[in-house]
């Protein structure tokens, strides 16, 4: 009973969470749809407790339930995946990959109907709960036919899920690091790491479909396994979503408030000019949470020409362009005060974080501050 009810608790615990969420701060588009999500997990769990506590009088409905919502799962965190990267208009054709789950669902609900008590017992007792196909006929036979389809196409979804999600992904980290300076509270590099072990555990959640549920009711350890893992993925996916405060709502509302301006239509290598001009006499890059809007703002123009000039005719993005201009600060920093600490020196090159100081420093110049400044300290101590 302890391992079979843990993944469908941790399933109500974060719907419960995420609904109390909602109502406070409103329907974010992805708080709705990890919320259902996790609905739908909650249902595929509670028909894996029904079956692996034998309660064979509740199982023509929740067999039923069971087969649509395990259709349904990794397509539904696609869907989570879209509303947190992905504009509505184009994410909207998302929701297709719930129609097998719908259809084979409904099919395998219409013959538990119509299948007569004798057959429903054989197929529970024989297929189900026995993993035999022997001896099967009518609709029992057609039942069977049906659940194998539904484990054929559980294998079919994962890889539109896994490869259109690792796109929609890599979309969004392009968009935030040509919008914002500081990319660490907007990057979804964990939701990335996520479906990754999304994928890892659907291949193992295969093997057990192909395996049948059968093994595992004969087996306390052999049950423990599986529900352990899925316990503690399900519980790391729920904090995750629910501390996650950005999305591409956010970036939307900022590129409203950066269309929002008139815009002048400079050349292009004109307004680099302009912008580099301003980044230096201004140290615009030491202003926490710069993004391109308020370049947009200062210089009266349109986000795209910004961007333009900067990835276009700079070749690089918004972020390494800033970034790399604060390290450069910090060096600075570090020559003509050798005796600030790494803390003061991040926050006073603009940083939002020490932890994304040492990030970008190492990303930029192939070790770490620390390091760095040791060897800036050796070279001043050997010219002196």
């Amino acid at each position: 009973m302890l391992f079979t009810v843990m993944p469908l608790f941790v399933c109500l615990f974060w719907t419960a969470m995420l609904a109390l969420e909602m109502r406070e701060d409103g329907n974010r588009r992805s708080r709705v749809h990890l919320f259902i999500f996790f609905l739908t997990a909650a249902v595929l769990y509670f028909g894996h407790c029904v079956f692996f506590n034998h309660s064979t009088s509740w199982m023509p409905l929740t067999d039923t339930l069971y087969c649509t919502a395990n259709l349904a799962v990794y397509p539904l965190y696609y869907v989570y995946i879209c509303s947190l990267t992905s504009r509505q208009k184009y994410y909207a054709l998302s929701w297709v990959l719930l129609m097998p789950a719908a259809v084979l669902g409904s099919v395998v609900g219409l013959l538990y109907f119509l299948m007569s008590a004798a057959e429903t017992e054989q197929f529970i007792v024989q297929y189900l709960y026995e993993g035999q196909r022997e001896g099967l006929t009518g609709l029992a036979q057609m039942q069977v036919f049906f659940h194998d389809f539904c484990k054929f196409f559980f294998a079919m979804l994962l890889v539109p899920t896994f490869v259109y999600g690792r796109m929609r992904l890599r979309q969004y980290e392009k968009l935030v690091a040509n919008f914002y300076a500081d990319t660490d509270d907007k990057s979804l590099v964990i939701i990335h790491r996520m479906l990754h072990a999304f994928v890892i555990t659907a291949f193992f959640s295969f093997i057990l479909n192909i395996v049948g549920r059968q093994l595992f009711n004969e087996s306390l350890w052999l049950l423990a396994i599986p529900s352990l893992l899925f316990s503690g993925l399900l519980f790391v996916v729920g904090y995750v979503g629910y501390r996650l405060k950005f999305s591409i709502q956010d970036i939307e509302r900022d590129e409203q408030q950066a269309d929002a301006v008139a815009p002048e239509q400079p050349a292009v290598r004109e307004l680099r000019q302009r912008i580099e001009q301003l980044m230096v006499e201004e140290k615009l890059f030491l202003k926490p949470n710069f993004k391109t809007v308020d370049l947009v703002k200062l210089l009266n123009t349109n986000r795209n020409y910004i961007y333009q000039a900067i990835n276009r005719e700079m070749g690089v993005t918004f972020t390494e362009y800033v970034n790399r201009m604060r390290i450069d600060y910090a060096i600075q920093l570090m020559i003509d005060h050798p005796e600030k600490q790494l803390s003061e020196l991040a926050e006073e090159s603009g940083f939002s974080s020490s932890t994304s100081f040492y990030r970008n420093f190492r990303q930029y110049k192939g070790t770490g501050p620390k390091e760095y400044k040791t060897k800036l300290s050796q070279a001043n101590n050997a010219a002196s």
